[in-house]
């Protein structure tokens, strides 16, 4: 993948951002309306991405490319998972689960799923469903896990079940069985979904932007340990991804979906459950922030080396 290709997509991004700054500090994009936002992209835009991606004809290999996919995604997340708890031992309870948290999940539908799009195509994005399908299944299971007790939610069971209930993964679903058994799908229907999905790439960045807004710079660059979780999140998973495919001759497009997608910032999941499980949400709120801020550095490097 060319370097200066990679770097034109990522100072796109960043100028929508920048773009949602200015609105989140001319107060157009406010609280509120940064949480409505949010839901549109979460119940609407990227789903409808996802499902436009299963719009092409038929193929076995492509299929079996995307559960490939599925497979490395969730070997990953056993490994991440593990290497988190090593890392960030010594932390106290109330930032340790955000830190772990924070190595082992990116933001990979929100940012990751239009980058994707930015670089592969269609298909980068119909492989991308199937790492966030694993995303959203080890987001509220052992993500969730390591904020509270899952008991508390009706145990693993039911938040699996969440899980495969996203609206983005019902997309997949949907899509799969479009794809399989080659169901037509009118002009514009078709025209319609990738309308309304390519919204997802610039609303995400928007909403980035307003969160942005809304940090003290100060508070951001003065606390060490969100350099170290950025520098966990948006170098060390990646690399560890790459050398580990790299080594093992996993396709290349395979490798190129699973490390775009570890190359992304923190997740934005890491406030909310901060914030539901009474840690410490600002902590979270900067490890969101100052990781996308760096990540308009270290993804264009990290992508552009595949």
């Amino acid at each position: 993948m060319n370097f200066e290709i990679v770097l034109g997509q990522v100072l796109i991004l960043f100028i929508i951002i920048i773009v949602g700054v200015i609105a989140g500090k001319a107060g157009i994009i406010a609280d509120g309306a940064s949480k409505k936002l949010s839901e549109l992209l979460l119940y609407v835009t990227s789903p409808m991405m996802v499902l436009g991606s299963f719009f092409f004809e038929y193929s076995a290999e492509k299929l079996m490319n995307g559960l490939l996919v599925l497979l490395v995604a969730i070997g990953f997340y056993f490994i991440s998972i593990f290497i988190s708890s090593i890392l960030f031992k010594g932390f106290n309870e109330k930032v340790k689960p955000i830190m772990r948290f924070s190595a082992v999940f990116s933001n990979a539908g929100f940012m990751g799923l239009p980058m994707m799009k930015a670089l592969f195509g269609s298909e980068g994005v119909f492989l991308g469903s199937f790492y966030v399908v694993a995303f959203n299944i080890f987001v509220w299971t052992f993500g969730y896990a390591m904020y509270g007790n899952t008991k508390e939610s009706g145990g693993m069971g039911r938040l699996l079940k969440k899980a495969l209930l996203n609206p983005s993964v019902i997309a997949v679903y949907a899509g799969v069985v479009i794809f399989i058994f080659r169901i037509p799908v009118p002009d514009a229907v078709k025209s319609a979904v990738d309308y309304i999905g390519d919204m997802t790439m610039p609303l995400s960045m928007l909403i980035i932007g307003a969160l942005i807004s809304t940090a003290e710079l100060k508070s951001l660059v003065n606390d060490i340990r969100i350099y170290y979780v950025s520098a966990v999140r948006l170098i060390v998973m990646p690399l560890l991804a790459y050398g580990i495919l790299y080594l093992t001759g996993v396709p290349e497009m395979i490798l190129s979906i699973v490390v775009t997608a570890l190359a992304m910032p923190v997740a934005a999941t890491t406030t909310i459950f901060a914030d539901l499980f009474d840690k410490d949400a600002v902590f979270a709120s900067k490890a969101v922030t100052l990781s996308t801020i760096l990540s308009i550095i270290t993804a264009p490097l990290i992508v552009g080396m595949l």
